[in-house]
């Protein structure tokens, strides 16, 4: 490239500063192009002239016309695989309904089912500023079947890790604390037993077709109905005509 005239007067920093052309400053404009960075922004340079000057020289010298169109395009290109490959992540996370990228990570459901299986609230997790609300990830457990399974495990381990506190707040009860321990210690029981009923809830049931079998037996004239209750673990058998003596 050869050495051009002078240009239009550019201002810098208040004071007009005329640039001329050059192979140095033309090669220099075409690298910063093609790393990557805007031609306006590489004109706010001291030493560079304003854009409107470049465009003149990509007309007026070919050679650097060519160069600054190759520049261009492999910067464009460059951006290209960079957007396609946050698109391939945001792909592989998922949308949520509303067609919306989800920045859900297997990765965050794993820590947060750690969290819920260490006796952590949901709410307390969802309070974290490095965590989604509770609404989030109640939405992703629905979305992200193999989150919604570690999510439903994770709360049968939290149930393990309450029942061990419900004793420890028992053993630590005092005269004084005995009432509010009760409370906390009943609250304890009674989630633990709906997170995990089938090894912690009391299997009681109401028979009633036995119930009314009973009573229709034994009851005098004008008595009110009797309810037998059973236990599942030593239910009788009604098929062999045993019947309970538990009222």
């Amino acid at each position: 490239m050869a050495d051009g005239g002078e240009l239009p007067a550019v201002r810098q920093g208040g004071r007009k500063k005329c640039v001329r052309f050059s192979e140095e400053i033309g090669a220099a404009i075409c690298a910063r192009v093609e790393a990557g960075e805007s031609l306006s922004r590489v004109c706010r340079g001291p030493e560079m002239p304003h854009a409107t000057s470049v465009y003149d020289w990509a007309r007026e010298y070919p050679q650097f016309g060519l160069a600054l169109g190759q520049a261009m395009r492999t910067a464009r290109i460059a951006q290209r695989m960079v957007d396609r490959a946050k698109a391939a992540a945001r792909l592989a996370a998922g949308r949520d309904r509303r067609g919306r990228w989800s920045t859900f990570t297997p990765e965050l459901g794993q820590e947060i089912c750690e969290r819920i299986a260490n006796g952590e609230s949901l709410k307390a997790v969802g309070q974290d500023p490095t965590m989604p609300c509770a609404g989030t990830i109640l939405r992703w457990a629905s979305e992200f079947p193999d989150f919604g399974n570690d999510y439903a495990y994770a709360r049968k381990l939290m149930a393990d890790y309450m029942f061990d506190e419900a004793r420890e707040v028992a053993l630590g009860a005092t005269p004084t604390t005995v009432w509010a321990d009760r409370l906390r210690f009943d609250t304890i029981r009674w989630m633990v037993a709906r997170m995990k009923p089938h090894k912690y809830c009391e299997r009681i049931v109401v028979d009633a077709g036995i119930a009314a079998r009973r009573a229709e037996e034994a009851r005098p004239e004008g008595d009110g109905l009797r309810v037998v209750i059973r236990r599942f673990t030593d239910a009788p058998d009604p098929e062999a005509g045993e019947y309970p003596e538990i009222d």
